[in-house]
């Protein structure tokens, strides 16, 4: 018995070994410095609301618009936008360099996708067009995203009164402020 149970033990990789050889390359490896407006990402202090605002959640700003806005424009005519953007002003040359990085990333993944659309679609998007394609489908799908805010801001806004006196009515304080 004590043989059998040797045997597994010894087939067992060491921990060095275990690790694949990608891993190991990254051991050493510092993370990029984090950006305190990650996107898509839960941050701390995400539920948050304003003095005098009723509910509280994430803010009203729609990350993705403003990413995807951002991949829109020329490498060139991104540091001048991002100079325009407050937030930007308190991030470390590394924040900064990380976020562009990001941007970068973004650019490339959403001119795949867009591309993608167009040959599952059986588009007629040719390699002298391409770029023309991408940028339409997106300024396309961000009007779109626009759009819907704008029809549904409304609606929201009502619903929202409306919850807001259910639970001001559930909840009536007795003492008047």
């Amino acid at each position: 018995m004590v043989g059998l149970l040797g045997t597994g033990l010894w087939a067992q990789p060491s921990p060095e070994e275990a690790i694949p050889a990608e891993g190991k390359a990254n051991l050493g490896k510092p993370r990029p410095p984090r950006i305190p407006d990650g996107s898509y990402v839960p941050k701390k202090g995400m539920i948050n609301r304003e003095k005098d605002q009723f509910w509280a959640g994430p803010g009203e700003e729609d990350r993705f618009v403003q990413i995807l806005t951002l991949t829109l424009v020329s490498k060139e005519q991104l540091e001048v936008k991002l100079q325009d953007w407050a937030p930007y002003q308190k991030f470390t040359d590394a924040q900064k360099a990380r976020l562009v990085e990001r941007i970068d990333e973004v650019r490339v993944q959403s001119r795949k996708e867009a591309l993608k659309v167009a040959k599952d679609f059986n588009l007629g998007v040719t390699s002298e067009n391409e770029d023309e394609f991408v940028a339409r489908y997106w300024t396309e799908k961000l009007a779109l995203e626009k759009a819907i805010k704008d029809e549904l801001s409304p609606l929201r806004k009502r619903l929202e009164d409306e919850a807001k006196k259910r639970i001001e009515k559930s909840f009536k304080s007795s003492v008047s402020k």
